[in-house]
């Protein structure tokens, strides 16, 4: 009989749905029909259709209890998804050798942050970071850095210390409100901390412009628009005690103003652009002769002369020996030196003078992602350049008293590069140059800046998780037209605990 060898096939065909099923059928001599076996497939099909819906929604009922409160926009680094807080340490440390002597970057003056680091072993930077949310209101983060100077002591800073609005705290959509001290919005890198860079030290414009970062005690508001793009802008009101600055009067002496919009190209490039500008007031601003002496963050006491004498004497005899060269009158000795005596005033005031006036800092970043297989884990290119402009008009003063007005501007810029061309493996490239203060600009002063300082850095490094890096980099820094300074390091860098994903 065809049609009971037909049943047969597809009672063979469904034997593992009869074993699940609620009742099975006894064998016995009557066998089922065609419309039977149908409409038992059916119910066994709707019945574990809905079980699955069921588990879905309980899935979905279990993950939107267990979510954690929402978090900030934009500039967190690393939320807690609980109120317990996240405790993370970054150690940073390197080898390092140079072929020079530290150098002056001339017409500009150095924050106690940006001098060259250490020679030979030595821990750059140990951080330690505590942050959660403080309420479904509130995120707090607090950031506590030890730095190792270059004289071999070591400088414990409290780097952040802030709350932040998150989404329900009432204010309007896209608002959020920062107060504290932080890494505030200006420029790319700012708002990251070092350990997050691409390089070992940051370029030159970062150097002298905020003594490697701008983390000033303050208010930040910011609104990200309700478009389609990323599209953000803010201002802050912050103390005015943190390098390029000095210290302040009224405790409310600078302000910042950004925007900035980013957007991504097809589905696997990207970019964004920002503009920015920090204004106030130098009362004064003072170089760290000592390599970590600087008054940049409102420590009380601007007796250069005193500073430069004690400093240089018991801490930098190397420096002094170069400093005390270029202001004899004897110098014979030191060829490099020779034939620019026309030009050492100038070059030392601007480089070890203290200032007092008005300070606008303005700054453009750009930067540019593309992941050529689609997934930037496996491959990725990465192009990012900054440029920062200062506008300056007030008066640097010397150690023997004398005074130069000054009303006009300096400029800086980096351009770099990296490649990552496997998940563990990146190399890059990064170029920084400065445009000091012109003959121009300088009021009843004949002396000149002729030399543009800049550095050319090469890196290579492996990462063989999120938690851990290993750098080699190399860089050529000409600071001074006498001195070409080759540098190499080793770098590692390990986050233990906690470890939030860093901003775009």
């Amino acid at each position: 009989m065809p049609s009971l060898h037909g049943l047969t096939r597809l009672a063979l065909l469904a034997a593992p749905i009869f074993l699940i099923a609620p009742e099975v059928h006894s064998q016995t001599n009557d066998a089922p029909t065609a419309a039977e076996l149908a409409a038992e497939i059916k119910a066994l099909k709707q019945d574990y259709e809905t079980r699955i819906q069921n588990l879905e929604a309980q899935l979905e009922a279990i993950t939107t209890q267990s979510a954690a409160p929402a978090t900030p926009a934009t500039g967190a680094r690393g939320q807690s998804s609980a109120f317990n807080p996240a405790i993370g340490v970054i150690l940073n440390a390197a080898v390092a050798d140079f072929s020079a002597a530290p150098q002056e970057v001339s017409g500009f003056q150095l924050g106690h942050e940006s001098q060259r680091g250490q020679e030979g072993l030595s821990l750059i930077e140990t951080e330690f970071n505590f942050s959660a949310n403080i309420d479904d209101k509130f995120f707090g983060s607090s950031t506590i850095g030890i730095h190792a100077e270059e004289d071999g002591s070591e400088a414990i800073e409290l780097e952040e210390a802030y709350i932040q609005t998150l989404p329900g705290a009432g204010l309007p959509d896209g608002l959020r409100v920062k107060a504290g001290r932080a890494f505030w919005t200006l420029g790319y890198l700012n708002e990251h901390h070092p350990h997050a860079d691409d390089f070992v030290d940051r370029p030159l414009p970062y150097r002298v412009f905020i003594d490697k970062s701008y983390n000033d005690n303050g208010l930040e508001l910011a609104y990200v628009f309700p478009s389609e793009m990323y599209a953000e802008a803010g201002a802050g009101l912050f103390r005015g005690d943190d390098f390029p600055f000095g210290s302040s009067d009224t405790g409310r002496g600078v302000t910042s103003a950004y925007a900035r919009l980013g957007n991504d190209i097809g589905t696997n490039q990207s970019f964004r652009v920002g503009a920015y500008v920090l204004n106030g007031s130098a009362t004064p601003r003072s170089i760290a002769h000592g390599h970590g002496s600087s008054d940049a963050h409102g420590e009380e006491g601007h007796d250069d002369e005193e500073v430069h004498d004690d400093e240089d004497d018991a801490d930098h005899d190397e420096e002094e020996r170069i400093d005390t060269d270029v202001h004899d009158d004897d110098h014979d000795d030191e060829p490099e030196m020779a034939g620019d005596e026309e030009q050492e005033g100038h070059h030392d005031l601007l480089a070890e003078g203290v200032f007092t006036g008005d300070t606008t800092l303005y700054a453009l970043d750009v930067r540019y992602t593309w992941a050529p297989t689609g997934n930037p884990r496996d491959q990725e290119v990465t192009l990012q350049g900054e440029y920062f402009w200062r506008a300056e008009d007030g008066v640097y003063s010397d150690d023997e008293g004398e005074m130069t007005a000054v009303d006009g501007t300096s400029s800086g810029w980096y351009l770099q590069g990296t490649y990552k061309f496997n998940p563990a493996w990146r190399i890059g490239f990064r170029y920084s140059r400065l445009n000091p203060l012109s003959s121009a600009d300088m009021a009843n002063h004949v002396y000149e800046v002729e030399h543009d300082p800049s550095t050319v850095s090469l890196m290579g490094d492996w990462t063989n998780s999120e938690f851990g890096r290993v750098r080699l980099q190399f860089s050529r820094e000409a600071l001074t037209s006498e001195v070409t300074d080759d540098q190499l390091y080793l770098q590692y860098i390990m986050s233990l605990g906690a470890h939030g994903a860093h901003t775009y």
